[in-house]
């Protein structure tokens, strides 16, 4: 066993303890109301008996054990109202604690976050974004030229007109195939 406790383990004994004072006056409760029954009718039977000294006796004890148990009620109440404020009071601790801790993490954020670094970095790639835009219009611009300036071979393989019935989307075949296809086209209509 430890020779100093944590606040947790005192706090945790203390409900203990709470729990335990609660739970004898509650069971005193119990027997005082048990013995109330047990005293009410014994003084019945004495009034049957016509023993009135006994009766008297047994109606005073039947009061002190009343008053006793209704103390004792009283007592639990009270125990009970200052537990349960006790438990708001911790909720409220925990509460204030969760919003310390809030508050700091907030704060090194905060002060981890410098705004003005981040504002140049982010301005300082905007204009690298603007520079690069740049760059690739004018790289498409020397490309196209480029594309442009150079001899397509075999400007004679495609005729401007079969290119525009291609672009326009017509079924255009190479001269050396169309004429493969009109020859198999007439050897078969010779053999029908």
């Amino acid at each position: 066993m430890p020779l100093f406790k944590s606040k947790e383990q005192r706090r945790i004994e203390r409900d203990v303890q709470v729990r335990q004072g609660i739970a004898q006056i509650q069971r005193q409760i119990k027997a005082l109301a048990k013995n109330e029954q047990g005293y009410l009718e014994k003084a019945k039977k004495a009034r049957q008996l016509g023993a009135a000294d006994q009766e008297a006796f047994l109606r005073q004890t039947l009061k002190r054990c009343i008053a006793s148990r209704r103390q004792m009620e009283r007592q639990l109440l009270s125990i009970e109202t200052a537990s349960q404020m006790k438990n708001q009071a911790e909720s409220y601790a925990a509460f204030a604690k969760s919003m310390t801790a809030v508050s700091q993490s907030i704060a090194e954020v905060f002060g981890a976050t410098d705004l003005t670094k981040t504002q140049q970095e982010f301005e300082r790639a905007m204009v690298q974004a603007q520079t690069m835009e740049q760059r690739m219009a004018v790289f498409l611009d020397m490309t196209t030229e480029t594309l442009g300036s150079m001899d397509v071979a075999g400007d004679d393989l495609m005729s401007d007109a079969e290119l525009d019935r291609l672009i326009a989307g017509e079924r255009v075949l190479d001269k050396e195939v169309a004429a493969g296809l009109k020859q198999i086209e007439r050897e078969l209509g010779d053999g029908r």
